[in-house]
């Protein structure tokens, strides 16, 4: 099955920002690692909202990382599909891409697309991969640049352990409680 999860880093102090976008609330639990749910986790310089799981990552989308962006906020977006290996890391500022890089196991002409001044380290990363790809044959290991470069950048990868001395630090975010209005108090849905 894999992983399907997506995530939004921001730098500086982006934690109410971030829980608009994901229309929820902080609850009194953390956990030690993301598992399918959704958290905010606070780096030393980002702040990032993670959506895992098929039901919750596709809620949590690039739109949403652009419009962050907006007032000079550098703002990440990563999406990933083990299941059909394909997955993206993407870079805006001032509302608009600044770069990106995707891979698509079923498409060739993204395996990666690079799009836009990608940082260096990408390509020290990809070259990397390569070398390992090629001393491995039958594996994929280009798959993983945009979760390396990621991490790299962040200081968070969504599949290895966080290495913090925080022993929880992800905030677990819960959906508000609505109030049950009465049947005959349509109006007020």
């Amino acid at each position: 099955m894999g992983f399907h999860v997506s995530w939004i880093a921001r730098s500086g102090t982006s934690t109410l920002e971030l829980l608009e976008v994901s229309r929820r609330n902080p609850s009194d639990q953390r956990h030690e690692f993301a598992d399918v749910g959704w958290y905010l986790l606070e780096l030393p310089a980002w702040t990032v909202l993670i959506a895992d799981g098929s039901e919750n990552s596709p809620e949590l989308s690039a739109g949403h990382a652009q419009s962050l962006s907006k007032g000079n906020h550098e703002t990440l977006y990563f999406w990933c599909c083990d299941t059909v290996m394909a997955t993206e890391l993407s870079c805006f500022t001032n509302g608009s891409e600044a770069w990106s890089i995707q891979y698509d196991c079923g498409d060739k002409s993204k395996r990666p697309a690079m799009i836009g001044n990608v940082p260096n380290i990408a390509h020290e990363i990809l070259d990397g991969l390569r070398r390992k790809q090629r001393t491995d044959d039958g594996a994929d290991y280009v798959y993983d640049l945009p979760t390396e470069l990621g991490r790299h950048l962040i200081g968070f990868r969504h599949d290895t352990d966080l290495e913090v001395d925080d022993p929880a630090p992800f905030q677990v975010l819960i959906r508000p409680v609505m109030q049950q209005q009465s049947w005959w108090q349509f109006w007020k849905r």
